[in-house]
């Protein structure tokens, strides 16, 4: 292919063309919510004290065409010492907070007196440094700050997004002209946003992985595809970059069990969504941008415990079905919601992206892929009852909450930490609706639930007493 040409990537003996055919047929969008005026985006960052995190914040706001339709949803990992995200962020806006007073560390409580706007659209999770257990397990909490959101984007907390950048993603995913598209890479350097690179648009395209027998599969360095008209579909999912529906973020969610796992998180969720009929599109335009290396502006790693480490390896060699890896029963049974799909099967991720774990061989880099088709039976109506109840959950506990008082709501902002349903111990997220809703929420349903059951006991009574009658 030429350097002009539409749609090519970079090969053994230089450029190649893409056929058409690689993009298939996938499932068209459900809906057209993609190039709504009301749709949102929930852009969802595991942060280890990251100095960069509040312009990171403030950047997705700022560049955004449409700010109001934007959340973030911060897993926020820090030292006592460190700076909170919204309150540095309130701070920069000439708006601060206020602590109140006895709350610190991961239960700080603040009051918002001078009508900050990022207080209510952005969701925290604090958790401590000495809670941390590497980035899966970080990214596994995400899902406790997700609401009624349309769109979910997953990055890096070191980020500068690109001039009107969330319309240029919904674009992009239309584009697609597929459901269950991702849009995932390694983003470009910071400093690339909106450049013609090398003069035909030249992007990341991640081709290969290293293939590991411990289970530390990682991606290699992105090879390259220029000149595209649409985004390409792709082999491989980066966690630095990923833009979707947001039932992909709920029903293939991180798995919160990687404990201490940094090679092999991108491989085993990208198997996990493919084989769960998710695809991966590399895109078209540097839409946004990351530091590199020492620009990153983190604070410090976190303290590996090499037990879980070793059993999360283990959990990731039966996901993958490594020879000699633990597939009995008990192991498969203990992968839970964390598995691999149905929709497609390993071996067809295998043949799809040149890496079989099952084997422990691997192509050295696979730039083009054809999409496999799957059926979507049933999925779509599932789809839509999940969102429905979702909504009504969110609209339900905002409203609910909406009539208590000052006092009342003060007092939920105060709860004693509780434990999730994966007995972990939940800092509950504060400087905004999500937390206390979704507790809130939580009384309703259990209220619905016992009146329900009581007036089938009435029922149960009265046809008895009928019966004897």
């Amino acid at each position: 292919a030429h350097w002009h040409d539409p749609n090519i990537v970079i090969g053994e003996d230089g450029w190649v063309q893409v056929p058409d055919t690689a993009w298939g047929t996938p499932h068209a969008p459900y809906d057209a919510r993609w190039k709504s005026n009301s749709s949102t985006i929930l852009v969802l960052i595991a942060a280890l004290r990251e100095s960069r995190l509040p312009a990171t914040i403030m950047s997705a706001f700022d560049n955004a065409s449409h700010p109001e339709r934007i959340r973030v949803g911060v897993v926020q990992q820090n030292d006592d010492a460190d700076v909170d995200c919204v309150e540095a962020v309130c701070k920069l806006r000439g708006r601060p907070l206020e602590r109140v007073p006895g709350t610190e560390g991961p239960n700080v409580i603040f009051k918002n007196p001078r009508g900050c706007v990022e207080f209510d659209r952005v969701r925290v999770l604090r958790l401590r440094t000495s809670d941390a257990a590497g980035p899966v397990y970080a990214r596994g909490r995400q899902p406790e700050l997700l609401q009624n959101e349309d769109f979910c984007m997953q990055i890096d907390a070191h980020t500068i997004f690109g001039p009107n950048w969330d319309l240029d993603l919904l674009r992009e995913w239309g584009k697609t002209e597929n459901e269950f598209a991702v849009l995932s890479t390694y983003p470009t350097n910071y400093k690339d946003i909106g450049r013609n690179s090398n003069k035909h648009w030249e992007m990341p395209h991640i081709c290969g992985v290293s293939l590991s027998s411990s289970g530390a599969i990682s991606n290699n360095q992105a090879s390259a595809a220029a000149n595209l008209q649409r985004p390409l579909i792709a082999p491989f999912w980066a966690a630095g970059l990923s833009f979707s529906r947001c039932h992909a973020e709920r029903s293939v969610p991180n798995d919160v069990n990687l404990r201490h796992v940094f090679s092999g998180e991108e491989f085993s969720r990208a198997a996990r969504l493919w084989t769960h009929g998710y695809d991966f599109y590399s895109i078209t335009r540097p839409i946004i941008g990351v530091y590199y290396g020492g620009a990153k502006g983190g604070h410090g790693g976190w303290r590996t415990n090499r037990e879980e480490a070793t059993d999360s390896l283990a959990r990731i060699r039966t996901l993958l079905r490594y020879p000699g890896s633990d597939q009995s029963p008990e192991a498969i049974a203990a992968l839970g919601r964390f598995g691999l799909g149905t929709r497609r099967t390993l071996e067809q991720y295998a043949e799809f992206c040149g890496v079989n774990t099952m084997a422990l061989t691997a192509e050295k880099s696979k730039c083009i892929v054809e999409y496999v088709p799957w059926d979507d039976a049933g999925l779509r109506e599932k789809i839509a009852l999940e969102e429905a109840a979702t909504n009504s959950l969110v609209e339900t506990s905002i409203l609910s909450k909406a009539h208590l008082t000052d006092r009342a709501i003060e007092g939920l902002d105060l709860r004693l930490r509780g434990v999730n349903k994966d007995g972990f111990d939940l800092a509950q997220p504060t400087g905004g609706v999500a937390s206390d809703a979704l507790t809130l929420a939580a009384f309703v349903v259990l209220a619905a639930v016992v009146f329900i059951l009581y007036r089938l006991f009435l029922r149960s009574r009265a046809a008895k007493g009928r019966r004897q009658l």
